[in-house]
């Protein structure tokens, strides 16, 4: 993992191998360096004054061109700035050798500086896309097996089979809707669990049946929601809002008029998804593990996500909001 997460850092990897290829240069070029009677510090000066300039070049064609333009499907723009911004280097590194000493410019070895550097950086982006799919698969797994075992917890299965058997000697006939209620909540952590995405529009419809399925749990619960935009065709990693809204039920429950509010925005595919509710300062029973929100924030770096996640107290008041910015869209088959 260690290595992994080395990888994963832009500068820790491109010192580590523009190190490793420094050292190549240099083993390549001992006898010569041997021979020619030159201390070893002119010699690490002179390939450094060369390679560096170069590879900086490259690194910013790499992030600022293809990155951008390319892999954003701007073909013409692309291949203009391809041109354009080559020239100008093949130019600047005329200049740049004879001055410092290093000779005159041969077009081979440019050409052979470009095409490896473009093509190293093709492969880093072919591994950092293998290595994410593979982290979102070890995040859904884990998902999908706490849910799991959420579900079949006792105490889970015990509160909403003693619910519903209160419910079914009080008010009878709301029995059916109740159990529906909970097989939808279910079947759907079951099945979104094993997803990349879901749609929105699916993700709020579970969050509304949660929040129903525990205003009926505890008559006490005030709710309000609020929902504005158009949720249709934006996808979303599934049961993102699920640990935020069980937090809010939970800590709410202790207090003598619990209350939780439900405020969900989306402009332009970007989402505000904010929740509000009251808690005990004092005397709580209960103790914050935060491991939901942890793995809520493990889980957006995860999907590469630009967000902005933030918690706070105001006055026995715990406010979460949730910002995501260019939330994809689904594919319409």
């Amino acid at each position: 993992m260690k290595i992994l997460k080395i990888y994963q850092n832009f500068f820790l990897r491109n010192l580590i191998v523009n190190a490793l290829i420094y050292l190549v240069i240099l083993a390549c070029v001992y006898d010569e360096v041997k021979l020619s009677g030159h201390h070893w510090t002119y010699i690490f000066s002179k390939i450094g004054v060369g390679y560096f300039p170069s590879i900086v070049w490259v690194t910013c064609f790499n992030i600022f061109i293809i990155k951008p333009f390319l892999f954003q499907k701007k073909i013409k723009t692309f291949f203009i700035l391809l041109v354009v911004y080559w020239t100008a280097f093949y130019f600047f590194m005329s200049w740049l050798f004879p001055v410092v000493g290093l000779g005159a410019l041969k077009t081979l070895q440019i050409l052979s500086l470009i095409i490896n550097g473009i093509f190293f950086y093709f492969i880093h982006v072919v591994i950092t896309k293998k290595i994410t799919e593979a982290d979102k698969d070890i995040m859904n797994f884990k998902s999908e097996l706490s849910f799991l075992k959420q579900q079949l917890n006792p105490h889970f299965l015990l509160n909403a089979m003693n619910n519903l058997y209160g419910e079914s000697l009080s008010d009878p006939d709301k029995l059916p809707d109740r159990i529906l209620n909970l097989s939808d909540m279910l079947r759907y952590q079951i099945e979104a669990s094993k997803k990349d995405y879901v749609l929105l529009e699916e993700e709020i419809a579970f969050i509304k049946k949660y929040i129903e399925y525990y205003t009926f749990q505890n008559e006490r619960l005030v709710v309000t929601q609020n929902f504005e935009g158009n949720f249709d065709n934006i996808d979303i990693p599934p049961l993102f809002f699920l640990p935020l809204v069980e937090n809010a039920v939970k800590f709410s429950a202790e207090t003598s008029k619990p209350f939780i509010i439900v405020d969900v925005k989306v402009k332009c595919n970007q989402l505000s998804f904010t929740v509000k509710n009251n808690y005990l300062d004092e005397g709580s029973r209960l103790s914050s593990t935060g491991i939901g929100i942890e793995n809520l924030k493990r889980r957006l770096e995860v999907y590469g996500l630009k967000h902005e996640l933030n918690c706070k107290k105001e006055k026995n008041i715990f406010i979460v909001k949730l910002n995501i910015w260019h939330l994809p869209t689904a594919v319409l088959s």
